[in-house]
């Protein structure tokens, strides 16, 4: 059963207490609890005023408490049977006032049952909290505790967390095991100011009204400032960066809009680049040069050789190609094998392996740019290190040099009859070994002094000029006409040795001419013909030539530190030529070593040879033919002795890189040039350019009529 309570203070301030007492347990005779809650509402302005609108306050004693006096009739207090909560059940209201009835009015009507132990002791209760309201006078918003009677009234408090209720709030009675009567519990007013001098626990703060002085609080602000920044960094996101992107890419926007070759998002497609006469790589401030003539020099091909990993197996590459072959014409001891020509860290690498192979010791690497890049007339300049432990070393014969498109080198059917030749005259120069039909003459070339014996001391031995200018209408000629001399000279840019005279390293810097004049002589009395630049590195090569050649050569001294095994320092070599067959007398070879001018020759260092002390011969030219490019690595017992014990296995040459440059306005690049044809022939006798085997594939040799 429930019962409602309202009790009255003073007129500055009053509570009202509600007291709900499970009396359904007494009635049904189950003593076990009498629960008793205590719920407090603020005061208000007035008194309450009992049913008959009394104005008077009225205080209660205990003894009036435990005797209540006669009320009138109200609505019976007998607990709905089906109540599911008799604790939190409506309260009964009088039916003729709208305050809820008290026990505490005087008129309020007598309990027709007796009184239990429990409901004394509630009447007593009840009385306590009715004295506790009155003492808290004009308190604001005073609230009923209950403490034990025990404890300091000083050290209690209203706990923070509005809503929880204390363990105290709930007092059990008449039960088998009571708890609420031996504490000896004591109701007292909490004051709400007291809270302000209380310490705060962590989550007070989340409870506390704000001070209403101010209109925002920080936390407000707090707030409002992080949506602010929110929204501004949304702004940022989806319109001011959109915004920037568009400024900043539109310059490449515009630019791809007119590149086929890149897609809308700036992508190009990953196509095989195919390389271009000019290395990419060459830096551009060496695609221009002063000649040693004074004339302005452009960059017409170079290669730089940065990209490592290279092959130059046949039809890997544009302009290179390793040979697999033999080098017969000068008795080697190695074969040249692709696999040993690469390049790594930036330069072009020829191995030399003391290898087993194909009969011979040795396999070495060279490679040819023949019938893929031609020039004629120009510069050519080499980086290059050479192979070797130290200057002493004896019987490594690296080469670099150029040589006629009608000859491929290393395959002798091509270069038989037309290399070194360099002619284009209709004469006894022509003929095989230089002589007559019936070998009757000319005297210098049936003997010389600065012959050899295994040659019978004879002038030349070479087989005679394949496409000379003797040349009948319809016979096999390269053109552009049979009057024209053709063949296959060489210049060498150097081939290095041990010195023969004394110490340390040396460079033979060289071109090689046929037919040759009586004992190899050129002339070397004038400047114009022959000039060394320093004769303390440079000096006349005293070897001019022998049954297959004919040299116009010095010997310069190689720093110590070019060789692998002392440093692998790299220096330049090269060498500029000028030939113009309208003027050939305008013809010379500048050659530079170790960075420096080393040797001039011109044209009039090889003249005519007339009779009757002389061969014979016309003369000869600064090659006009279009040349290709060699680079090798060999070893040969016909350049030097072979001194094992000052080389190394393996070995290596590296070449940084090789540039050509032409006079600005006289571009001339190409092997099949309109002045000097050379595919057609090339085409008509190609199984002899293909295969070095292949020796006279070109048919007999021309046959003419004294």
């Amino acid at each position: 059963m429930h019962k409602q309570l309202s009790l009255s203070s003073s007129s500055r301030a009053a509570a009202v207490v509600v007291v709900a007492v499970d009396f359904h347990a007494l009635s049904c005779g189950k003593d076990d609890e009498v629960s008793l809650v205590v719920v407090c509402s603020c005061a208000r302005s007035t008194t309450m005023s009992d049913q008959h609108g009394s104005h008077s306050s009225h205080s209660p004693s205990s003894d009036e408490l435990s005797h209540p006096p006669p009320s009138p009739p109200s609505p019976s207090l007998t607990p709905t049977p089906n109540s599911d909560s008799p604790l939190l059940s409506a309260p009964l209201h009088s039916s003729s006032s709208g305050y809820i009835n008290s026990p505490l009015n005087p008129n309020l009507r007598t309990r027709s049952s007796p009184v239990s132990r429990g409901s004394a002791y509630l009447s007593r209760l009840i009385s306590e909290e009715a004295a506790a309201f009155a003492g808290a006078g004009g308190q604001r918003g005073s609230m009923l505790l209950y403490r034990l009677a025990s404890d300091d009234e000083k050290l209690l408090s209203a706990p923070t967390n509005r809503f929880s209720i204390g363990s105290d709030s709930v007092i059990s009675f008449d039960s088998k095991y009571p708890a609420a009567a031996p504490r000896g519990m004591v109701p007292y007013i909490y004051d709400p100011e007291l809270e302000d001098d209380k310490v705060l626990d962590a989550d007070d703060e989340l409870h506390r009204i704000e001070d209403p002085s101010f209109g925002w609080s920080w936390r407000g602000i707090a707030n409002v400032g992080l949506l602010l920044v929110l929204i501004a960094a949304l702004l940022c996101l989806f319109i001011l960066y959109p915004v920037l992107v568009f400024v900043r890419n539109d310059a490449r926007n515009l630019a791809i809009d007119s590149n086929i070759h890149i897609n809308g998002t700036g992508q190009a497609a990953d196509l095989f680049q195919m390389p271009t006469l000019i290395d990419s790589d060459t830096p551009d401030d060496v695609k221009t040069r002063s000649g040693f003539d004074g004339k302005s020099y452009n960059l017409v091909f170079s290669d730089e050789f940065n990209k490592d990993g290279r092959s130059f197996y046949p039809g890997d590459d544009p302009y290179w190609e390793a040979v697999d072959l033999w080098y017969g014409a000068t008795a080697d001891l190695e074969w040249y094998d692709p696999q040993n020509v690469f390049t790594r860290d930036g330069s072009l690498v020829l191995l030399i392996e003391n290898v087993e192979n194909h009969d011979l010791n040795y396999r070495s690497g060279m490679v040819q740019s023949w019938n893929k890049f031609c020039f004629t007339h120009g510069y050519i300049e080499v980086n290059l290190s050479l192979p070797g432990p130290n200057d002493e070393t004896q019987g490594y014969w690296p080469g670099v040099w150029i040589m006629g498109n009608l000859g491929r080198p290393g395959y002798g059917a091509t270069t038989d009859g037309t290399w070194p030749y360099t002619y284009n005259s209709c004469d006894v120069g022509t003929f095989p070994n230089q002589t007559y039909l019936n070998d009757t003459g000319p005297a210098a070339a049936l003997y010389t002094d600065q012959g050899r014996a295994k040659n019978n001391f004879e002038l030349s031995w070479l087989s005679g000029q394949r496409a000379s200018a003797c040349t009948c209408s319809g016979e096999d000629h390269p053109g552009p006409s049979v009057s024209q001399g053709r063949g296959a000279p060489e210049i060498d840019i150097l081939e290095a040795q041990k010195n023969k005279l004394g110490d340390g390293g040396k460079v033979s810097q060289s071109a090689q001419f046929a037919p040759f004049t009586h004992d190899y002589d050129y002339v070397n009395t004038t400047a114009d013909a022959f000039y060394i630049f320093d004769t303390n590195t440079t000096q006349p090569n005293t070897y001019h030539g022998s049954a297959v050649q004919q040299a116009v050569s010095a010997l310069t001294d190689l720093p110590t530190d070019i060789f692998n095994g002392s440093g692998g320092n790299f220096y330049t070599f090269g060498f500029e030529y000028w030939t113009d067959p309208r003027n050939p007398d305008q013809g010379y070879i500048i050659w530079v070593a170790n960075g420096k001018e080393s040797l001039r020759m011109g044209a009039s260092a090889v003249p005519e040879d007339s009779l009757p002390n002389g061969s014979g011969v016309g003369r000869r030219l600064i090659p006009e033919e279009p040349m290709s490019i060699v680079l090798n690595l060999a070893i040969s017992a016909s350049f030097q002795t072979v001194d094992l014990s000052t080389m190394t296995f393996p070995n290596e040459m590296h070449i940084d890189y090789v540039r050509v440059y032409q006079r600005d306005g006289e571009l001339n690049v190409g092997c099949d040039p309109k002045a000097y044809p050379t595919a057609d022939y090339i085409n008509r006798h190609l199984n002899a350019y293909s295969s070095a085997s292949e020796f006279d594939d070109l048919g007999k040799l021309w046959e003419h009529e004294t």
